[in-house]
């Protein structure tokens, strides 16, 4: 083992090692080398390894609570099964280290859909191409287990939202002033009492279903950070999905400026074309939904605007605006 880690806690050192043993038993002959650069993800701090021929990669993710290992390791494989379906998949678990809170997996060199789009905004074919295919691969995650109907709880989405304001208090004090925090607030009450018990399809979820938690690449679209534990509407996938891609999109340009139909946008449309028609992106409850997910995002970019400030924030701010004076205007 050639280890360029540098100085590590003791349980990073130990899992580093009992994890350079498990990818030599599952490539006889192989060295491995260990990074340095070590990153921080979503509850976990991510430790990079490599063959010597760099043929193969491998990340161990080192989590501050069992619980979120073990949520992990149990979405990953539940999720194992999409490996099967041709173009699509999720990371290989080579190890799971309960003791330590640790999974050892599969790391593929690929960007994340956000970068992808980004390169490709000035390129309409390439960018629908790329939002369909992630649009396919929920379809095929949701089809993991059966789809069927079921009630919406309109409770469920009243709760949330109080926990997430009171886990951005500097970003609900700003919105506490903002007319159209409060108008869209009041528009989303007003569909969930309408919409409370109304039949919906629901599927074991994702769970954190963004452009940073799919890789893309030629020939595979890559699910990863599932958290694949509760059965609720499929089309919560689709919304938060949908809304990381419409408040950073150029296309089409006057919907940075004035609102548009939700149908008139590019990302809806490859989106919905990718997974089919299982979800009505027509219906009250889709709508009900996007508007859900815009209001969390506005919610977590104005908290971090109040501690930093970033145009790039700031251009997702905007792009949320409009978004949500359209859904309250009913455009």
């Amino acid at each position: 083992m050639n280890s360029t880690l540098g100085p590590e806690t003791d349980r990073a050192l130990s899992v580093s090692r009992r994890s350079v043993d498990v990818l030599q038993r599952e490539y006889p002959g192989s060295r491995w080398v260990i990074h340095s650069d070590a990153s921080e993800a979503r509850k976990a701090r991510v430790i990079r390894f490599s063959a010597h021929d760099n043929s193969r990669q491998a990340a161990l993710r080192l989590y501050a609570s069992p619980i979120a290992a073990r949520r992990q390791a149990a979405g990953l494989q539940y999720g194992a099964a999409m490996n099967s379906v041709h173009g699509h998949g999720v990371p290989r678990v080579y190890a799971w280290f309960e003791d330590a809170s640790a999974l050892l997996m599969e790391w593929r060199p690929a960007p994340h859909l956000e970068t992808v789009l980004m390169r490709a905004a000035l390129a309409p074919m390439r960018h629908r191409d790329s939002v369909r295919r992630v649009g396919e691969w929920l379809r095929h995650f949701h089809a993991l287990d059966r789809i069927e109907d079921a009630a919406l709880e309109a409770q469920r989405y009243r709760v949330l939202l109080r926990r997430r304001l009171a886990a951005a208090p500097a970003g609900a004090a700003v919105l506490a002033m903002d007319p159209l925090w409060r108008d869209a607030t009041a528009w989303l009450e007003q569909q969930l009492q309408l919409l409370d018990g109304h039949s919906v399809p629901f599927a074991r979820t994702h769970g954190d279903f963004t452009f940073t938690n799919v890789l893309v690449e030629p020939s595979r679209i890559t699910g990863i950070d599932i958290w694949a534990e509760q059965r609720l509407p499929a089309a919560e996938d689709l919304a938060r999905m949908f809304v990381y891609l419409a408040i950073g999109d150029v296309f089409p340009l006057r919907a940075r400026v004035v609102p548009v139909a939700l149908p008139v946008r590019r990302a809806q449309q490859a989106l919905f074309e990718g997974y089919g028609s299982r979800v009505d992106p027509r219906s009250r409850t889709w709508q009900l939904l996007v508007c859900f997910e815009a209001l969390a995002r506005y919610l977590a970019l104005q908290d971090r605007l109040v501690r930093r400030n970033s145009f790039s924030e700031r251009w997702k701010v905007a792009g949320l605006r409009v978004l949500l004076t359209g859904i309250v205007a009913g455009v």
